[in-house]
């Protein structure tokens, strides 16, 4: 009992080294995001004073006031700086299109309807996919493991925004419909990196050996194949959760769900650029924890990670 509790301590430490190392590489992209949500909400074409006017008569003196209230009159970088103390007290500002409502209330309602269809995604393509790429791999020289392969290339051909108009129409704009959007490209990735990577073991001696013992087909594959194909799968996690990710703007917008990617789209025509710059920031912050995770599964799903801990 004392070596197991002691080869989970030893397991824990190395995973949270491994995650040391990366934390200084994302801590810096996040402080790049800052600068870019800041740049970018700055970038988009418009007044931000007269937004907040909406097309009402203001005099020359209205103007200066608001543009002296909201920091504008100042340096660019002094108006960085405000934009990143704010951002520590956890203040991102006022919605110039929704008359002065805090970006936090607008992204605390948006994120929820985000984070559920991605999770609805996720939840339906990581079956399905592993499903149909060890299924490729498995008939790889019959016409099904053909038709698999073309099928996940052309699935990952469509564009997001014209696969999501499409379901759309099929399904009359339901919600699993926007969630089969997301799912469908994500899955097809990991079909075909499912396929590579299983195909890779399959030629191993350790395989063979398996087969010469009498194991069946799906065992070789589950007991020998999909384990140690895991971890150069679980590296992919990253590519595969912000693919979902960077295409939530256009399922959203095209299914009229009220999420982040959604909210940042109409910001942009709106040319509200408090919200534009806060939606922005949270999504990169978004990729940030997945990369984070998918560092964590690959220490989880590693090997010699499990050996070393199991050892006496």
């Amino acid at each position: 009992m004392t070596g197991r509790r002691l080869g989970r301590r030893l397991m824990s430490w190395r995973l949270a080294r491994r995650l040391a190392r990366r934390l200084p590489g994302l801590l810096l992209l996040a402080g790049a995001a800052v600068l870019a949500s800041f740049l970018a909400s700055h970038a988009l074409p418009g007044d931000p004073v007269m937004l907040m006017v909406d097309g009402r008569a203001a005099d020359p003196e209205m103007i200066r006031s608001l543009r002296e209230d909201a920091g504008l009159d100042q340096p660019l970088a002094i108006q960085f700086l405000s934009y990143a103390l704010a951002l520590l007290r956890g203040d991102l500002g006022q919605s110039l299109r929704y008359g002065g409502v805090p970006v936090t209330a607008l992204l605390g309602d948006a994120l929820p309807v985000t984070l559920g269809l991605m999770a609805g995604a996720a939840a339906l393509a990581l079956p399905l996919g592993l499903a149909l790429g060890l299924a490729a791999a498995d008939v790889r020289r019959a016409w099904p493991g053909t038709a698999l392969t073309i099928g996940s290339v052309l699935a990952l051909s469509v564009p997001p925004l014209a696969l999501a108009t499409w379901l759309m129409l099929a399904g009359s704009g339901t919600a699993p419909w926007a969630v089969a959007a997301l799912a469908l490209p994500a899955a097809a990735m990991i079909a075909r990196l499912t396929r590579i990577q299983v195909l890779e073991v399959l030629g191993r001696d350790f395989i063979r050996t398996a087969r010469a013992k009498g194991l069946g087909r799906i065992a070789v594959l589950l007991r020998h194949a999909l384990p140690n194909a895991l971890v150069p799968l679980a590296a992919a996690v990253g590519s595969v959760a912000g693919t979902i990710l960077t295409t939530t703007a256009a399922v959203e917008t095209v299914f009229a769900l009220p999420g982040i990617g959604r909210l940042t789209v109409q910001a942009v025509l709106a040319r509200d650029h408090t919200v534009a710059g806060a939606a922005v920031l949270v999504f990169v912050l978004m990729q940030v924890s997945i990369s984070l995770t998918a560092e964590l599964l690959i220490g989880l799903a590693d090997p010699r990670l499990r050996d070393d801990a199991e050892s006496p």
